[in-house]
């Protein structure tokens, strides 16, 4: 059977419906994160459109322009997009790596409320909010339903199997 079969059809489907979650999540961070760093006119340019979509005022403030801003945000997020993978390599070892995960999403969702409240002409303010805050929720949810369910499965029956414990570890046992 292929890899791809064995995964749809493991036993464990929390797990499986974590991995599909978090995939997209760590992809939705990992991309941008390069995106910010290279070709930061994108996001700007994304985030002026769905203002406009939303009926929002112009908003010009030259946020591309800003290296230190960029650098810390596209840092920022790389980070997160580096916590979601380890999660998924090893969701009972790396499961500590929620509670910073959820912190740093939250805390920026709330950040982004309060500038929508700040500047209500700005709607892309909160939908950025309302979006953070679904990823939030989404690293809870997939990953604690997950993390309950296999403890009563043993790594072999995980697709796919978490990292082995000989594998490269940045915690010790």
């Amino acid at each position: 059977m292929s890899w791809l079969a064995r995964f749809w059809q493991q036993p464990c489907k929390p797990y499986r419906n974590f991995q599909i979650a978090f995939t997209l999540i760590t992809l939705n961070f990992f991309l941008p994160a390069i995106s910010y760093a290279v070709a930061p006119e994108i996001a700007a340019a994304e985030f002026q459109r769905i203002n406009q979509i939303l009926g929002g005022a112009l908003y010009n403030f030259p946020e591309a322009s800003s290296r230190v801003w960029r650098y810390l945000g596209a840092a920022n997020v790389m980070t997160l997009a580096l916590m979601c993978f380890l999660m998924q390599w090893d969701l009972r070892k790396y499961r500590v790596l929620l509670f910073p995960l959820f912190f740093l999403k939250s805390y920026n969702a709330t950040l982004f409320l309060f500038g929508y409240i700040a500047a209500p002409q700005y709607p892309a303010f909160l939908a950025v909010a309302l979006f953070d805050y679904a990823t939030s929720f989404a690293f809870w949810f997939f990953s604690t339903r997950a993390h309950r369910a296999i403890q009563s499965f043993d790594d072999v029956q995980l697709v796919p199997q978490p990292a082995p414990s000989n594998a490269t570890s940045l915690s010790s046992k």
